[in-house]
């Protein structure tokens, strides 16, 4: 616990570090390229800086920021096209750099708030628009027949995103949980059925990032220490759990915990605090009050710390849900845990 208690933001500190070192590498390729009279893109600069944008979206979805996240795949969708296009235009390479740049302004703008403990916004949801718009121009004698996240757009025609399954997100899970688990003194086990469910590509990034954020808080607010949960006469290590399942189009995603339980009492209080009740409380069913946690900015936990309390929350989860055109759902039980049911649309 030293490191925790000495910084208890140490690892957005190592997020910061990395995340800036990965634009000052976006922003001298942008420069180098403005040199230039006639643009050329080779492809060991494409690989490059597709891994530089993999690298921030990865680290992005783990920290839960999923607007720097989003940003970032987009922008690894234009290295795709570039991969992918033999001859680009040169109009074409000049509104690439252009979309770069608003990326990499973007992306510090978010850095210096995080610097400055303000809340990330949620602008980056308007670079991510103008760069899908942007595919969809360079591919517009190419309709597309599907969702936008089942196509990557190239020059060459629509390119179906191929499937994945959830077994990439056993290692992520179990490596959030040992990092959690040591600095906050608690031990975690974690489970996941279902992980070899095949969804597009965008749709996996987007319920990892859901369960991964779920997971932050559970063992964050919900879990409970080891000598807590024996008092209680539970057994020592919490237990979270993750079952996935496809029936037909749709994707369903349980999230479990066997911590603590929501607070409803709580939560009304923090709702009624922020002016949110439009009707009696004693009038708020359970799902009701429970679903306030999914507002922007919405917490009860009074202390920041490197995990939660910084308008970063369940939010994330809501976001990611109702851009799918998913639902979600939440229970809990006082003393028996929390879960999250979540239903998504494989084709909308």
């Amino acid at each position: 616990m030293e490191k925790f208690a000495d910084n208890p933001d140490f690892l957005q500190d190592i997020f910061l570090e990395e995340t800036w070192k990965n634009i000052d590498k976006i922003d001298s390729f942008i420069e180098e390229k403005a040199k230039e009279e006639e643009l050329c893109v080779s492809r060991e600069e494409v690989d490059s800086l597709f891994r530089t944008m993999h690298g921030i979206k990865g680290s992005a979805s783990m920290m839960g920021f999923p607007s720097i996240s989003e940003t970032a795949h987009s922008a690894e969708d234009l290295f795709s096209y570039l991969r992918e296009e033999e001859n680009p235009a040169q109009d074409d390479l000049k509104t690439i750099i252009h979309l770069l740049r608003m990326v990499s302004g973007f992306l510090k703008r978010e850095l210096r708030r995080m610097e400055t403990d303000d809340e990330v916004t949620d602008f980056g949801w308007t670079v991510v628009r103008r760069i899908k718009n942007f595919l969809a121009h360079v591919d517009s004698e190419n309709e597309p027949e599907g969702p936008s996240y089942q196509i990557a757009y190239t020059r060459k025609g629509k390119q179906i995103i191929p499937y994945t399954n959830f077994s990439m997100l056993i290692p992520q899970m179990e490596r959030l949980a040992n990092i959690m688990g040591k600095e906050l003194s608690k031990e975690f086990m974690v489970k996941i059925s279902g992980a070899d469910t095949e969804v597009p590509r965008d749709i996996f990034d987007k319920i990892s990032m859901a369960v991964l954020q779920m997971m932050k808080n559970s063992m964050d607010h919900g879990l409970e220490s080891t000598e807590m949960r024996e008092r209680m006469g539970k057994t020592p290590v919490g237990e979270i759990s993750v079952e996935i399942q496809k029936a037909g189009q749709r994707v369903f995603v349980v999230f479990r915990d066997d911590g603590q339980g929501l607070d409803k009492h709580s939560i009304l209080q923090m709702a009624r605090d922020k002016g949110l009740l439009k009707k009696p409380e004693e009038e708020y069913e359970d799902n009701e009050i429970f679903a306030f946690l999914l507002r922007p900015g919405f917490t009860t936990k009074s202390r920041a710390n490197m995990f939660s309390g910084r308008g970063v929350g369940l939010d994330v989860v809501f976001a990611a849900v109702s851009s799918l055109g998913g639902t979600i759902r939440i229970e809990s039980r006082e003393y028996m845990g929390t879960t999250f049911f979540m239903e998504f649309p494989v084709f909308v």
